[in-house]
């Protein structure tokens, strides 16, 4: 489905990934995991089109999409969510919700689309003519959540999801994204939360200096010592 082939981007002249490669495949939940300033979040923007990689190719569906602008990669149905939310904090739910349907398909469906989120997440549906700057944290993320969903994605990429969230409310984001990976959505996840992600993840990647170090499935990486050791505290 998606395929990054020696990817090497960065920022201005300082190069932070080093030759990247890594594939995801229709149907999995993909980790990448790294400590801070691995290079993740870099990944993320690259494949999205944010950055424009100095070498290497990203395909997706078997067609090259590293030199495309973001609202193209959009309308081939990978959708963000990024670190940091990018709300609409003095519009409503609904209007920041409505805005997620930005391609045509999802501009027609977007009012059965509502429906659904609403449906998937109840404090939405209590808050809907709230604005969302005034809601907690945990309900901000489920915004952003719901937002990117009502872009219709086959492949949603997700970076730190449950940063800065209480336990409790970390739980429910980890049980959305298992609910929409029922639901057909393939997602590749950034998140510090290294054991909760694994746990729910088919296969992982492990992100060193710019460069993929490791890859297993999501159980293994559970078991592997230097894993345990360098991101599980233990």
């Amino acid at each position: 489905m998606l395929e990054l082939e020696g990817v090497r981007a960065g920022y201005d002249e300082i190069e932070v990934l080093h030759g990247v490669d890594m594939h995801v495949d229709e149907g999995e939940i993909v980790a990448l995991i790294g400590s801070n300033g691995a290079g993740k979040t870099t990944t993320m923007r690259t494949i999205c089109g944010i950055l424009s990689p100095s070498h290497g190719r990203i395909t997706y569906r078997g067609e090259e999409i590293h030199t495309e602008p973001s609202h193209e990669i959009v309308e081939r149905g990978i959708v963000q969510v990024p670190e940091n939310r990018d709300l609409f904090t003095n519009m409503t739910v609904i209007d920041n919700l409505l805005l997620g349907a930005q391609t045509d398909e999802a501009i027609a469906n977007r009012e059965e689309n509502l429906a659904e989120m609403l449906d998937l997440f109840p404090r939405l549906e209590e808050r809907k003519k709230q604005r969302a700057g005034t809601m907690s944290g945990g309900e901000q993320q489920m915004l952003t959540l719901a937002r990117a969903l009502m872009g219709e994605p086959d492949l949603l990429i997700l970076d730190e999801p449950s940063i800065g969230l209480a336990p409790h409310l970390v739980q429910e984001v980890f049980d959305v994204v298992e609910e929409i990976h029922e639901q057909g959505v393939t997602v590749l996840m950034v998140e510090q939360n290294v054991q909760q992600t694994l746990q729910v993840a088919d296969r992982g990647y492990v992100m060193e200096n710019g460069r993929i170090s490791m890859t297993a499935s999501g159980s293994d990486l559970l078991e592997d010592e230097s894993v345990v050791e360098a991101y599980l505290g233990v």
